[in-house]
Parts: C-alpha cells; structure tokens; sequence
C-alpha cells in the first residue's frame, strides 16, 4: 500500500519546466485480449458472439482474465522480452551487469576488473563520477541517513548500506555478459576495492538489528533522528470527550523545541503533546491497574517474487518525427508505479546540464510477477535508464535469484515496545507503544511504512489515552519498502501477543479480553479519527470463541498430551484491524465500448497477482449488461484528458483540480477504489452513451422512450416494460451509426468520502460521486472535458484522519510442536473476515490462502539477518532462505468466514488477510508449551525450533 503521491504528468512539467515531453504507455503483456494500450479503443476485427472462456456469464468469472496466458508461457513478463521482440527497436541488444558492495566498514575506493579476460571486459563502466559529470538528477527514494542522494557508491565514502550498487557494467552481447557474470560473481573481494582502516567517524548510518531489549522511552527526551517525516501520536479521551488529538489539535511532536516564539501554533501543540502524554504515562500508575509490556522483533524478509526483476531499456536519441528536440526513453518492465516511474526517468536526466536530452517516455508495461509493494519504489526503473543512456543500443539487466536477494526492496524489521494498562474489569486504559521500523540505507518508503505501523498501534481496540512513536530507523541493510503489510504485521504482531500474556495473568479467556475491549461504530482511532463505518470486531470475536477449535482447545491439548511422544498442541486468536488505502486516494478509469459491442477499460490499476484485471473486467456488467473483454491496466498518460492537476495549493473550487491525481498500485485499492472508478465510469457511460442510442432505436418506429431506472439488463440485453429488448451490439451500432458516446473517463477521490459534483453532458444533468470526467464521441480521437459544478468535498479535517477504511479480521491457528525437535506444524487456520461486498469470491479466496502461507513463512520460517551477513553479501538464495511451501500450509484445513456486507460497499482486503496469522500462530505455540504459565516469552520471529526447545527444556 503506497502512501506517496507522485505528480503528473502536467504536474511534472510545471515543477521541472520541461516543455514538450511525451509520455506513451503500452501494455505488452496481455492482462487481457489487447496487445498495446493506445489512446483510442482498439476495433476488432470480428463481432463478438459469445462471452470470452474466462467469463461465467455477466459480473462474474470462471478464471482470471489472465489466466491462459499465465499458463501457457506467453510472454507477459519483463523478463519475457528480448530486444527482437520489440517492434522499432534495434536488434541488437546490450547486457548490463549492477556490481554491489558487500561491507560498509571500509571507505570504497573503486573497482578492478582484471579478472576478466580482455575479451570479455565490458564497453562501458559507469560509476558515480559518471551521473556527477553528467549531472544525473537522483529521486527522493535514493535519500540516504545523511539526507544526500545516493545510487551509486562514491569513491572515498563507505558504502551506504550493504548490496550499495558499486558500477553498472554494459557488456557488448549476451554471450560476453554470461562468461563475464560468471566470473564476477562471489568476487566482489577480488573486485570491489576499499581503503585501508575504518571509515570517518559518523560514515556509517545507526544500527540496531539485534534482539537488544530497549527500555521504555521517557516521551520527553529527544529521539534519534529517523527518516522524515517521523510519526508521532498522542490521543487523550475522557469520559466521551476528545481532549487532544492529531484530528482536534493538528500534527504534534513531543520531541521538539521550536526556537520559535513560546506561543507559535507549533510550540503550542507540541507543548500539549507533552502534556497529555504526562497524563498518558500517569493512567499506569493508578491503584488496580496491571501494566504489561515487553520487547518484541521481526525480522527481515524478502519478497519472492514469481521472478527476479528484469528490464529492457533503450534511448533512441533521434527526435520523434515533428517532435521537440530530444530523444525516446523506451523502458519495458514489471512495475506497480507506471505514474512513479514516469516521473523519475524524466527527472533523471532534466538538469540543465545533463548531456542526456530525453523528450519522450516510453513504458511498455508487463506484469510484475508479484508486486504487493516489492517494486514499489524499486530501483529497476533507475538502474535501466541510466545504463541505456550510457549504452550504444538497447541493454537488459535480469537479475538471477543471488541478485535479487542482495538488491530486492525488503519488509522492514521492527523494534517494538508496547506498554499496555489493564484496569480490574480487564478494560484496556491506556496504551504506550513505540515502533521502530528498521530501515535500510535509503529511505525509499520506510517512514510512510512506519506511519501506518503507528496507525495499526491499538490494534482493534478502543483504548482512549494512547501515545505511539513510529519511527523508520536508517541502518546499513539492504533497502526496505512497503512490501507485506505496510508495517500493519509488525504493528499487531507486539500487541496481540502482549494482549495474550495479558489474558493469562489475568485468567481471562484471551478471545473474551479482546471482546471486551473491541473497537464499534462510533469509537475513535489512534489519530481521533471517527470510526463512521460498521466495525465488527467483537462479532469476530463472538464468531472464533464459538468455534469447536477454539471451545475444545484445552481439552484436545490434554488428550494429546497423554500420548509420551505424541505432539504438543495448541489454539491461538489474533485480531486484526488493517486499513485500506491511503486516506487521501484519487483513481482514475475509463470505460469504452466499440462498434461491435465489446467492452474495454482503461486503469491506472496494476495486476500484482491479486486479480485486479480481472475484477475490474467484470465490473462492467452491472450498468453495461457484459463484462469487458479488454483491460489495459498500468496506464496513467491517457487520462490527461480529464485535463486535471493536483498542484499543491489548489482548491475544490477550481474544477480542474484534485487533491490526488495517481499514486502507485496497490493490493489493497482494487475493491473499493479501482472498482468504483471504473464503476463509475461504466453508469457515465451507460447514462451519456447507451441509454440515448436505446431511446433513439426505440423511438424510431414512434415508440415511447421508458424511463431508465425502468431498464434492466438480462441476457445480454436491454430491457424495458412495453420495449423490445435491445442487444448490446445494436445499441453499439447505433452510437456508431450517429456519433454518440462511446467511452467515458473518469477521476474519483476518496478521503473519509468520495468527492461528488454534478456535471452536464449533452443538456443532461447529473450528480455522480467522481470529481473529473470526460467523454468521446464514436470514433473520435479527442475528448469533451465536462467541468463540474457544485462540488461537496470532504473537510479539510479529513485530510488528519490517517486512515478511514478497515477491513477487520481475525484468525485462529492451530499447532503440532514435536517434543523432541520444536519443530512447529500448523495444522489448522480458521480466517474470520469482513470483506464486505465481494467482487469475485475466488480471488478472495486465493488472496486469503496467500496471506496464510505468508504469514507461516513469517512466524516461522522467514529469516535474513539485517547487516552483516544478510541478503546485501549476495549469497543468498533458496537453498538458505525458507519459505512457506505445500508442506508447510494446512491447505485441507483452511476455513474463510466472511461477514454479511453492509450495504454494497466492497473492502481491500489484501493486508487484512495477512496481519493476524502470524501472531495467531504464536499464541498458539505459546498455548501449546504453556509459556505464557511460566514467563517464557516468544517475543521475536520467526520462532524457530530451537527457540522453542529451550523454552521446553
């Protein structure tokens, strides 16, 4: 889930004052029936006749619209493409190889590559004097500890962090590079050079990957400086008053000390900051109250996508035929930032001195082979612009497995020290918590990871005095993103276990200690965020504690325990209540229909493997009567055509504005945000396109036109009382025949509420919950902007909520230890899951299956040290680094409640599925040895065998 919000292009332009630059989007891979995205609908060349083999009737699917070519091997990944493959480009095809760094106790002093033969040297070697010389423009995601702007490593300074990329080598052919590559590798001793001695005092950023236990922060004395901006909350409620919040009072920091005027509206929050959290610390003192806390870790763990990542880049320096000066940045890769990647190629090269003058961007857009937050912001995209603007012709870089471990964006590990009070009705009065992300030697997006980790801190409870530091800590390791979870499983893995040992020393069932303190309607965030949606966390609760797995848990426990050699056994519950989305989200979608009646969309949306493409192709059904049979997914450039821009200051009354044009794809916004847009998009044009052609073709005959709430779809027609039905293909012919609308565009923004407005089309009037829109006429290249009117915005008060959607879960897990090994089998896992409306059940299920076995790998199995010895020394791989396989996942005994929706509102669920099955699983360990009995804890993953045997023995 991606928190930051890259420009536009319009955006871009204006900040960088590049005129004339052109951005292309094609889609190459087919996420559907299209093989590129242009800015028109593609017209096939045969009337479709019957709904395509993945379809099972309208709005739904029988597989993934993808799912054929994912099976038969076609080529839809990066890695897939060979230069030949690409119409317009040379044939001939450069290799490029990243060398990497493996210490960071040394100052770098260079490379020496006279190991390799002559023949196999490469045609160029650029390094970090290289992108100085040509004043190569780094972006944000590359800011270092120090705050610089580092990609490659600079002579005389120790690496940033390690797996640092040293050089990137341009090898002549495929050939070279293999026989190159192979003796390079495991070398970097033999290759990579440093100075003699330690680096200068403060080189090297902080660090602290170990198991350290840290003691209970006074919330006055200053912090070290994590990456910015840091998060902070302090939240006092008292008796249904909101006394101080981030809602009420505005963003605070306990830990500053303004020079500024002692009354300046900084100083004065933060100075109420502090205040309230003396209150805070003071709710652990009173008379009854139990206080638990402790030390918890996670560690880091590594992505594994479907395939390393890959990339073809070329920089065709000729200027596009009657364009402006300056050549075509052509790129090919598997990303879930089209927007992102835009961006940052352009900036690249944008200085005024930058030898390298790039007018037009080209993305061909494959699948990323799994995403879910590993490529966002990857530095793929980064490494291959700049080797094609080195090279002499196209380049590729594939990364094998070894380099894909030692470069690959991680899941940060955390430091977390929860500090909970109890009163003596088991209520939940105050809560202390401080989360210490551990961040690599780049920023990329640790410190929004922390945010959200900060926001996930009171879990699913209501607890009104609560203070929470999230903080994303540099350290020398391998870069960390917002892969899995987007810190919600650190965040919840601490204060469910912590709730756990609670429950045990207070003797109250650890399900009904939950329940008694579950947040409901009306409660408020950690932020002071009202909570205006269903919340039915202690239904979840209700629905576990009724589970023959969890009533019988003790007894089952005791009769296996008869057994001398029979497993130990045990039954653990966690709660979870991950957000959604960003809290300030804006979507885009178009929907267009063809002579021939079939359907098309147009999204932003990439398809990580989460089924977005699919989802969204049937979404089409409900205003349009079929589902899409083509969907171009990762396209941000063909919506310039709303003619919107998110400039900062800007205002809901300028009707070309937004508060947040794109973002970068994410698992979780296909259900409720991708699909309304495109929802939305498909009733626009049902209302400005369809239902005008119906009542033309209806009317013809001196008919009367029906009203069209009176319409209906059923069988692939349109139908009304007293009309004869209409086939799809025959209104289509109609719009065709006179020029109506065929394709409708829009942008929509959520935050606490969708943005509406009523736009006109055509003398017709209309509210719609969007707030851009454009339509085309039948076989009309350009687009009718529609400016709206009368726009309700949400109030500004929205924009300090941090987060206003949830999708609450809960899962039960059952273990099997071995007495004599540790080793830990799970044997059971019950999902209790709020979805709401589901989109497509199948791919909710294979999501939930997913999260399952990620979240095993995670309490379990997953491991890779931060610094030293970890993932950046490039000799990881799978023969190290175990994750969760067939074996390893109960699949016979996976079970997925979900609840009955409220009203028709559709939830993200992709976090919600993942975050509580780690710590489920490590009550459930703790239940299985009784731990918790005699003060052992398993405060850190992943729980390993031999973590467990010591605590039996």
């Amino acid at each position: 889930m991606s928190i930051r919000f890259t420009p536009t292009r319009r955006d871009f332009i204006r900040t960088v004052g590049a005129a004339g630059v052109t951005l292309i989007v094609n889609r190459i891979g087919p996420a559907a029936s299209t093989e590129a995205a242009s800015t028109a609908p593609s017209i096939p060349k045969a009337e479709p006749s019957v709904p395509p083999e993945w379809a099972a009737g309208d709005g739904k699917a029988r597989y993934r619209i993808d799912g054929i070519p994912k099976v038969r091997g076609d080529k839809i990944y990066a890695r897939d493409f060979r230069a030949r493959d690409m119409e317009g480009w040379p044939a001939t095809e450069r290799m490029a190889l990243v060398l990497r760094t493996t210490r960071v106790d040394r100052r770098f002093k260079g490379i020496d590559l006279s190991i390799l033969p002559v023949e196999l040297m490469p045609q160029k070697i650029v390094t970090s004097d290289d992108l100085a010389s040509d004043a190569i423009t780094l972006p944000s995601s590359t800011t270092a500890p120090d705050g610089t702007k580092v990609l490659l490593a600079d002579p005389g300074q120790p690496p940033v962090y390690y797996g640092q990329p040293a050089a990137i080598l341009i090898f002549k052919d495929f050939e070279t590079w293999r026989q190159a590559s192979r003796i390079l590798q495991f070398r970097e001793d033999d290759v990579i050079l440093y100075y003699p001695g330690a680096p200068h005092a403060g080189a090297a950023p902080p660090q602290d990957g170990g198991r350290t236990p840290v003691s209970r922060p006074d919330p006055i004395l200053h912090q070290p400086a994590p990456y910015q901006p840091a998060t902070y909350l302090t939240r006092y409620a008292d008796k249904g008053v909101e006394r101080f919040s981030q809602v009420k009072d505005g963003y605070s920091n306990p830990y500053q000390f303004t020079t500024e005027s002692a009354n300046s509206d900084t100083e004065k929050v933060n100075r109420e900051a502090r205040h309230w959290r003396r209150r805070i610390s003071a709710e652990f003192e009173k008379p009854g109250v139990k206080v638990f806390e402790g030390t918890f870790h996670t560690q880091v763990i590594d992505p594994m996508f479907l395939e390393p990542e890959a990339g073809l880049a070329w920089f065709d320096r000729s200027a596009p035929e009657g364009g402006t000066a300056g050549g075509t940045m052509n790129l090919v890769l598997g990303t879930q930032s089209t927007n992102g990647d835009f961006s940052t190629t352009l900036a690249l090269f944008a200085a005024e001195g930058c030898p390298f003058k790039v007018a037009t961007v080209v993305l061909n857009s494959c699948y990323p082979g799994g995403g879910f937050g590993g490529r966002d912001v990857s530095i793929m995209p980064l490494l291959l612009s700049i080797a094609a603007a080195y090279s002499d012709g196209p380049v590729r870089i594939a990364q094998d497995r070894y380099q894909q471990f030692q470069s690959g964006l991680k899941q940060l590990g955390a430091r977390l020290h929860p500090r909970l009070a109890v009163d003596p009705e088991g209520r939940f009065t105050a809560l202390e918590y401080r989360l210490d992300l551990l961040a690599g030697g780049n920023n990329n997006y640790s410190q929004w990871v922390a945010q959200l980790a900060a926001y996930c801190a009171a879990g699913g409870y209501d607890i009104t005095k609560v203070w929470v530091d999230g903080l994303a800590v540099p350290t020398t390791g391998v870069v960390a993103g917002s892969m899995r979870g987007f810190g919600g499983p650190q965040a919840f893995f601490a204060i469910e276990c912590l709730i756990d040992e609670a429950a045990a020393a207070l003797k109250i069932d650890p399900i009904k200690l939950r329940r008694i303190n579950a947040l409901a309607k009306g409660d408020h965030t950690v932020t002071g965020a009202p909570l205006n949606q269903k919340m039915p966390l202690a239904e979840i609760c209700d629905i576990a504690a009724k589970q023959a797995l969890w009533r019988d848990r003790d007894a089952v426990r005791k009769e296996k325990a008869k057994h001398k050699h029979g497993p130990l056994y045990g039954v653990g519950f966690a709660l979870a209540n991950q957000a959604y989305g960003t809290g300030g989200d804006g979507v885009m979608a178009e929907v267009f229909i063809d002579a021939t009646g079939m359907i098309g969309v147009r999204t932003n949306c990439v398809d990580m493997g989460n089924g977005s493409a699919t989802s969204l192709a049937i979404s089409t059904a409900k205003s349009l009567g079929a589902n899409a049979r083509e969907v171009i997914t990762g396209d941000v450039v063909s919506f310039d055509a709303l003619d919107m821009n998110s400039a900062s200051g800007g205002s809901w009354s300028d009707p070309r504005w937004t508060s947040s044009m794109s973002m970068s794809s994410s698992a979780c916004l296909t259900a409720f945000h991708q699909v309304h847009a495109c929802e939305q998009a498909a009733a626009a044009l049902f209302d400005t396109g369809l239902y005008p052609a119906a009542c033309r073709i209806w009317t013809a005959g001196g008919g009367k036109a029906p009203e069209k709430k009176a319409t209906v779809w059923k069988d692939g027609a349109l139908r009304a009382p007293g009309s004869p039905p209409l086939p799809l293909a025959q209104i289509a012919a109609e719009i065709f025949a006179n020029g109506l609308v065929s394709g409708a565009m829009v942008h929509a923004f959520y935050q606490g509420q969708w943005v509406a407005a009523k736009y006109t089309v055509d003398g017709v009037t209309a509210e719609r919950p969007i707030d851009g829109f454009s339509t085309r006429l039948a076989a009309a290249t350009a687009w009718r902007v529609h400016d709206r009117r009368e726009v309700k915005a949400p109030p500004a008060s929205n924009a300090l909520w941090g987060r206003s959607l949830y999708a609450p879960s809960g899962a039960l897990a059952a273990v099997e230890i071995d007495r004599a090994t540790g080793a830990v089998q799970v044997v059971e896992i019950h999902t209790i899951l709020d979805a709401g409306r589901v989109i497509q059940p199948d791919l909710l299920a294979g999501q939930s299956q997913g999260g399952v076995a990620m979240g095993i790998g995670y309490a379990l199995l997953e491991k890779l040290p931060l610094t030293e010895g970890g993932a950046g020394s490039g000799r990881w791989n799978l023969d190290r680094y175990r994750v969760a396989r067939a074996g390893d996942v109960p699949m016979g005994r996976l079970k997925l409640t979900l609840l009955p929706p409220e009203g028709d509102t559709a939830k993200g669920i992709a976090e919600a599925v993942l975050c509580p099955i780690a710590p489920a699983i490590v009550n459930a360990i703790s239940h299985a040895t009784g731990s918790h009995a005699t003060g052992k804890r398993f405060d850190s993953l992943p729980v390993l065998a031999e973590d467990i045997r010591k605590v039996l023995a």
